[in-house]
């Protein structure tokens, strides 16, 4: 997992170039104007789904897991919690085409989300999101969802 600023994000560049369309499409506009929905990035590589949900407490929320995308999350109105796990993942729903694993994990680190903050969930690191912060009500949410790279995933 990367936790930073949205500003530190040109820091970032060259480490994937799927990750790199994203940084670029991010850097490029005002993110916080981006419409509810998915929107493709580049191809099937990379997307952003934006999405307004109210977070809920941490035991009413399971990890998820994407074994072959990275995960970058921010939020364009409010704040969550996130949790990440370093521990085994138990999969209690499959993975279904878009859709991550979700199941349980011990929590390894937590923190918080808010506009201009990022976190990059790395490629079978379960993570929590939309976890409720106390104070904070509906959150408007961006998760881009950035394929590997062909050379990422051994099959270059």
């Amino acid at each position: 997992m990367i936790f930073d600023t949205l500003n530190n994000l040109p820091n970032y560049l060259g480490m994937s170039s799927n990750l790199d369309a994203a940084i670029e499409y991010i850097m490029a506009r005002d993110i916080t104007t981006l419409t509810e929905g998915r929107t493709r990035i580049s191809g099937d590589d990379v997307a952003v789904e934006v999405r307004t949900m109210t977070p809920q407490p941490g035991e009413k929320v399971d990890f998820a897991c994407r074994e072959n995308t990275l995960t970058l999350v921010t939020d364009l109105v409010g704040s969550e919690m996130f949790e990440v796990s370093l521990g085994d993942f138990s999969v209690k729903k499959p993975a279904d085409g878009d859709a991550p694993a979700y199941g349980s994990a011990p929590t390894s680190a937590a923190g918080m989300l808010s506009e201009g903050r990022f976190a990059l969930f790395l490629a079978g690191e379960p993570y929590k999101v939309g976890i409720k912060a106390q104070g904070c009500g509906k959150i408007k949410q961006a998760v881009f969802l950035i394929g590997l790279d062909e050379e990422e995933d051994g099959e270059a």
